[in-house]
């Protein structure tokens, strides 16, 4: 077998939508016009090489690209193969990824139309090949071009979720099968995507082929766990056996753990070899925080009698995953994801494309970015259902990383015409591939049928009880749970998100899109009130959000030159939909007035504000016992704007994610008061027990009172249970807070102080801080100080450039407490650390 890659040296042009497939020889024999690229290539990308457009994502630039939709992009390749190469028995091409209604030609031969950028092109070529020079030649549109008859379109009217501001949205994006938000969402722009969006590659194979290795963990008991594997492979001879011998190896740090060998007869076509093991001492694959990501080396190859082929070596995880929903109370039940028998808490955020032109999306900021969230103490991510089946690259980091992966089909927000027999079996090619591609990957936890779409099917109910189309059910709810069964049946099927219930986002089982009583709400108090999530009683909730500012730096660059105006259309054309007057109103509720503020106040007070909704809502949802995931809208972003996300498009991190991270800490202590009782959870998500000493009560801002007492806890491994209550002082709530921090424990990892406040940072009578700097180091991270305050300090931040990354920023000390940080550059210099913290009072 070998592959033959063709992703260098293409060229690429225009024309009119009216320059069909059959135009193809016309379109090949002109010379001029032409413009160079190599794969992964979405049209923007070239157009930008080559100075037709400017970058779309810096200021308003994405207008001007519009008329790239309207076109037809021919992708023309010339390559040159060998005798040797042409002598094999087949030959295959393979096209990743095209982005969406495309037709392929290899030397002037049509080899079909393709509509859709979720599965390859694959087609037998062998016979159209010619020995040295050959020519390959794809025509590609953006996907919506086919579509749009008035009479298909009237039954979806009012059914797309569009987002009509800035141009963005398009009803007939639901017939192509491609990633939906490039069409335009409130945290996106419109850009459409279109190109060669993956490899391509001429595959060439003699006797048999490998075409799939699925590899599974069927039970672990005790320091064992039972694996199987199954080979896949084709006989290519039509009517003859072939003699063949399987060999399977599993290995960890290049020791072998595994190694199993079977003779079987080969029959003409697909053949199916299982084997099984007991591995003894298995390492297990736990998710960030519950232990470590371990994987093993996958090693799959045939002996035939004149060769032996190879399988692709990869990495797979000893974990199993069970969905629990065992009853918790009458009429309502969990939603859990268990991993290796422990339930997990599920904490984390919504994943989207990390760039509204995903193609040019590298393998090292997908690493970047999932290093970030292991940073942040996620340990899971959503891939949501409008975005894309992500590259190799992402699930690999998150294999790594121990970040388990809900991961949608790709249907969001709207009906979806399955009642069309070629949509139906596009989908199902799509999911037969996807489920096959992804199945080895241990981080891959849950498969879900689409985003919000059963919900969206109550509410048209609801609003108009005639409505008979539920276009996109047969797909979600028959397609998908036979393909998932069959592909992967280890991994649990979830019909959509939310669902569960009579209503699909009730609170009584399954998960949870918690918007129009927060976020979304009509009443402005509600959404910049985070003791609202206190009263959330979901089992799951996997969205849910609050809008914030990118880093200066980032603004800086996608205003690109023009003034920083606020008011200017700039900002607001990257100012997120349903922001509208939020951020204003939560600073005006927590720190002061926005109309009054500078630009770097303005910047500094948003952020904390997103910062503590996320960190608050987050911890509310650790903190109620049955429920089992809080996945916030969203983790990261395809362009700058003032919206959900943590991480900004430049991978700088935003305020707010560093009270994401507290929140998240895998072992953690949560307060919260109820009928003038408070009491505390413990939580401890690792392997090990952890003793501890707490002191817990009431200081005054200026730690002048303090009512405490002291007591020993234990938090067993895998926990997560009340270990305190205490009875809440009296008093002016605005000079004190209530607090239970540990005085010592037994383990290496730092255990936050848990603190209560009454009130806005605003109504608060916090005293002016002495913050003082000691202790600094330089150690192999970068460099290590301590900070320590007199009194009660709120948000003590740095001042160092928005780039730096730093183990904490953005916190509370209480009086006289101590924190050591790291800073993750070993370029800065102690006096660059000037401490700071916020301090109001109206």
């Amino acid at each position: 077998m070998y592959k033959m890659e063709l992703n260098e040296g293409w060229k690429v042009r225009f024309e009119e939508l009216a320059e069909e497939a059959d135009r193809y020889r016309e379109i090949a024999e002109r010379t001029e016009g032409w413009m160079t690229a190599s794969l992964p290539c979405d049209i923007h990308m070239p157009l930008l090489e080559a100075g037709r457009i400017e970058e779309p994502l810096l200021q308003d630039h994405f207008f001007a690209c519009e008329w790239t939709e309207n076109k037809s992009w021919w992708f023309q390749k010339s390559f040159r193969i060998s005798a040797e190469r042409l002598g094999v028995q087949r030959i295959e091409l393979v096209l990743e990824s095209l982005d969406a209604e495309a037709d392929v030609f290899l030397n002037g031969s049509p080899l079909g139309h393709h509509r859709s950028a979720f599965y390859p092109l694959r087609r037998e070529v062998k016979e159209l090949l010619r020995e040295g020079d050959n020519e390959l030649l794809v025509r590609v549109t953006s996907g919506l071009e086919p579509y749009g008859d008035p009479a298909e379109m009237a039954r979806f009217k009012d059914r797309v979720g569009i987002e009509k501001g800035h141009n963005r949205g398009d009803a007939r994006r639901v017939f192509a099968r491609k990633p939906q938000y490039g069409f335009g969402w409130d945290w996106g722009p419109r850009v459409a995507t279109c190109g060669i969006v993956g490899g391509v590659r001429l595959e060439g194979y003699d006797q048999a082929a490998i075409r799939q290795v699925h590899v599974y963990t069927e039970s672990i008991l005790g320091s064992e766990a039972v694996v199987s594997f199954e080979v896949e492979i084709e006989n290519l001879h039509p009517y003859s056996t072939l003699e063949a011998e399987v060999h399977v190896e599993l290995s960890r740090d290049g020791l072998a753990a595994v190694g199993l060998s079977k003779k079987v007869p080969l029959r003409s076509g697909l053949n199916y070899v299982d084997l099984r093991h007991t591995v003894t001492d298995a390492k297990l694959w736990w998710p960030n925080g519950m232990g470590s990501p371990d994987l093993y080396e996958v090693s799959v190859s045939v002996a035939l009698r004149e060769r032996t082929i190879r399988y692709p070596e990869f990495r797979m995880g000893l974990r199993t995953i069970k969905l629990d929903q065992a009853p918790v109370r009458e009429g309502e039940r969990l939603f859990a994801i268990n991993v290796n028998g422990v339930r997990a808490f599920c904490k984390g955020a919504n994943w989207i494309p990390a760039d509204s032109v995903y193609a040019r999306i590298s393998d090292e900021k997908y690493a970047e970015l999932v290093s970030e969230a292991k940073a942040a103490h996620f340990n899971m991510l959503r891939v949501w259902g409008g975005g894309l089946y992500e590259s190799e690259a992402f699930y690999e980091a998150c294999d790594r990383n121990g970040i388990m992966i809900w991961q949608d089909f790709m249907f969001a927000c709207a009906l979806y015409p399955d009642d069309l027999p070629w949509f139906r079996e596009e989908v199902r090619e799509e999911m037969e591939y996807q489920t096959r591609r992804l199945r080895n990957h241990p981080s891959l936890v849950l498969w879900c049928g689409n985003n919000e779409n059963h919900w969206n099917f109550d509410m048209w109910k609801q609003a108009d009880p005639e409505e008979s189309f539920v276009g996109g059910a047969i797909c979600y709810n028959e397609l998908a749970p036979r393909i998932v069964r069959r592909n992967c049946p280890e991994i649990p099927y979830w019909n959509s998100s939310p669902y569960g219930g009579v209503h699909p986002n009730g609170e009584d089982c399954g998960d949870t899109h918690y918007w129009h009583d927060a976020m979304m709400s009509p009443e402005m108090e509600k959404r910049i009130t985070p003791e609202r999530y206190d009263d959330w009683t979901s089992k799951f909730v996997s969205e849910y959000g609050y809008i914030g500012p990118c880093r200066k730096s980032t603004i800086e660059r996608y205003h690109a030159g023009e003034p920083l105006d606020r008011e200017g259309r700039i900002w607001q054309l990257h100012n997120n939909m349903y922001e509208k007057e939020t951020v204003a109103a939560g600073i005006a509720k927590h720190y002061a007035d926005a109309k009054g503020l500078d630009l770097d106040e303005y910047l500094l007070y948003a952020g904390l504000c997103q910062g503590l909704m996320y960190g608050y809502s987050l911890e509310a949802m650790r903190y109620r016992l049955d429920c089992s995931g809080a996945l916030f809208w969203m983790y990261n972003d395809c362009w700058g704007e003032v919206g959900w996300s943590v991480i900004d498009y430049e991978l700088k991190r935003k305020i707010s994610w560093y009270f994401a991270k507290r929140a998240c800490a895998p072992v953690a202590l949560i307060v919260r008061e109820n009928e003038g009782l408070i009491r505390a959870v413990g939580i401890n998500e690792t392997g090990e027990d952890i003793r501890c000493e707490l002191e817990y009560g009431c200081v005054s801002f200026d730690g002048r009172v303090r009512d405490t007492e002291r007591t020993d806890i234990l938090l067993p491994a895998y926990s997560r249970d009340v270990v305190l209550e205490f009875a809440k002082s009296t008093g002016d709530a605005s000079s004190v807070c209530w607090f239970v921090r540990p005085e010592t424990d037994s383990s290496h990892l730092e255990i936050l102080p848990a603190i209560l406040r009454a009130g806005a940072v605003r109504d608060l009578g916090l005293p002016a801080p002495s913050l003082s700097v000691s202790e600094f180091v330089r150690v192999e991270e970068g460099v290590r100080f301590t900070v320590t305050s007199d009194v009660y300090a709120h948000a003590v931040h740095f001042g160092l450039p928005d780039r730096i990354k730093l183990s904490d920023e953005y916190f509370d000390l209480l009086p006289g407490q101590r924190r050591t940080i790291t800073v993750h550059d070993p370029s800065v210099q102690a006096e660059e650390i000037v401490p700071r913290a916020v301090r109001l009072h109206s």
